[in-house]
This record gives C-alpha cells, structure tokens and sequence, in this order.
C-alpha cells in the first residue's frame, strides 16, 4: 500500500505534466490556430488527442472523470 508521500508525488507528477502540456499549447498557439481555429482542442503528452466546437462532446468522447490522464483543454481561436 502506497503511504502519502507516495500520493503527493503522485499527484504532483500529474499536475506537472498537465502544466507541461498547457505550455506546449502556448508555444505552439500559431500553428495550432492554423488548424484548430475556433475549436477546443485536447492536448496530452504535448500531442493533439482530439478537438471539436463543442467542449461537452469532446469530454465526453474522451471519457474524462478525473485528472488523473493529465489531458489540457484549449479553446483556440485568433
């Protein structure tokens, strides 16, 4: 059984790279805007899992129920 240092850092992983990937999204606005304009767009390992113009569909399709998949959700427009 993990003890709570083990969570902590856990979740802390988690947070960083969800941080890292909403900072991938801000490096890369220009070319993103290129193709996603006026779309959500969902980012997980500083890669596009999916987009669409409506944010309850994509959650949905991406079966979101936690934070635990580090995925950042970007609307994008110019």
């Amino acid at each position: 059984m993990q003890n709570l240092d083990d969570f902590a850092k856990s979740d802390l992983d988690k947070l960083e790279r969800l941080a890292n990937n909403f900072k991938w999204i801000h490096k890369q606005r220009g070319d993103l805007r290129e193709k996603y304009d006026n779309k959500y767009v969902a980012i997980k390992d500083k890669k596009v899992l999916d987009k669409d113009t409506n944010l309850d569909r994509l959650i949905k399709r991406l079966n979101i129920r936690n934070y635990d998949e580090s995925i950042a959700i970007e609307y994008i427009q110019n």
